[in-house]
Parts: C-alpha cells; structure tokens; sequence
C-alpha cells in the first residue's frame, strides 16, 4: 500500500483513476483547501484572495471545492473554527492542573504567546482578517471573547475579588490588544519576551499592584 505524508496539506492526488477512498480523498482536499485559505489570507489579506487562489495553492479543483464549501466565507471560517479550538484547547492544557490558580495563569499566557509565535501566519489570520469577514466578525469575536473568559472564570475558584466582577474581561482585553499589536507589527515570534509584562498586565485586575509585580518577577526569572 502507498503510504501518503502525514501533513496530508502536501499531498496531490494522482491523476486519473486512483482507487482511493472517497472519504480519505475528501479529507485531504478539505485540509489543503483549508491551509490554502489560511496562508493566501495570511500573505494578501481576506479581501484579495479569490477562491481561484486558494485552489492554485491547494492543488484542488473548483468543482472539488464547492461539493465542500459554499465559498470563500465559509471555508475561511471553517479553518478559523479549528485554528481558534487549537488555540483553545492549548490554554485549556496550560491552565488546568492543581497548581495555584495565579500559576496556573502564568502558565496558560505563556501558552498563548507560544501559540501565537510558532505559526505566525495562524496568528495573522486570527487577529487581523477578522474584519474583513464582514457584519459576522462581531458576532464572532463576541463568542470567542466569550469562550475564553468563560474558561478562565471556571478556574478562578475564589481567587477573583467580588468587587471586581469585570476582571476576567479585562485581564483576556489586555492579553488579545497587546498581543494584536504584536501581531500587527509582523513580530509575533518575539511574543513570548512579553510574559513578564503581560503577567503584570493580566494579574493586576485580580491580586493588585504589589502581588501583580512579584508575579511578573518570577515569570521573568523562569523565562
């Protein structure tokens, strides 16, 4: 049997007749399709990437991609659904855990950071081309701002003061505006320089100045 590449983004089908599964074929094609719009986006921006370009640097027919898509929208959204449920479930791993709830936090920005500097161009098309999407990026950003302050808030325990009921939107606020900026400047490896003071950042709303600066020492000791 022809063994395929595991990143099944690089394979080409052969042409002709294969004798290939259905289902396997229709999956690599919705992976390429879906790294293709994530890297023409990345490198033209949403608005100036035609479908005709996700099918040249996918190596998939038209016909082939609409059996999988309705258009351009909606396979862009699709690889933002998984890149977002990545990211997501890379904080989730960071955060979870016994430790203490402000190690645990320390833990879950570095995660972040080096989400974002390991695939830049993920990084792109996660926080600069969602405008571009239309009247639906506001809804969107709404819910995924949603999951990611719900996710802190089930780990708080007691650690967030009940007089600071918008601290959970402020400290995830902080993180994405800095962290856009980064982005925004091409300079999304260099993120992870950034926990100690992202750590300050995020921390203050919660444990106030003093515990806030001693966390943004320890992290960066450790980093």
């Amino acid at each position: 049997m022809t063994e395929t590449p595991k990143d099944l983004r690089l394979w080409r089908l052969p042409r002709g007749r294969h004798g290939l599964p259905r289902e396997l074929v229709e999956r690599s094609q919705r992976e390429r399709l879906l790294a293709a719009v994530v890297r023409v986006s990345a490198a033209k921006g949403y608005e100036a990437t035609s479908v005709a370009d996700v099918l040249e640097e996918a190596g998939v027919g038209r016909e082939s991609f609409y059996e999988l898509f309705d258009d351009k929208q909606d396979c862009m959204l699709a690889a933002r659904r998984l890149l977002i449920e990545d990211l997501l479930d890379t904080v989730a791993t960071a955060y979870g855990g016994p430790d203490p709830w402000i190690d645990r936090i320390r833990a879950a920005l570095a995660a972040t950071l080096g989400w974002f500097a390991a695939d830049p161009i993920a990084g792109r098309v996660i926080m600069l081309e969602l405008a571009a999407l239309g009247p639906i990026s506001r809804e969107i950003y709404q819910e995924e701002f949603g999951r990611f302050t719900s996710l802190i808030d089930a780990g708080l325990g007691g650690a967030q003061s009940p007089e600071m009921p918008l601290a959970t939107g402020l400290a995830v606020g902080a993180a994405f505006a800095r962290i856009y900026d980064e982005v925004a400047r091409d300079r999304a490896e260099e993120l992870p320089r950034m926990l100690p003071e992202l750590t300050y950042e995020v921390l203050v709303p919660f444990v106030g100045e003093a515990a806030a600066r001693e966390q943004e020492r320890r992290a960066a000791a450790e980093r």
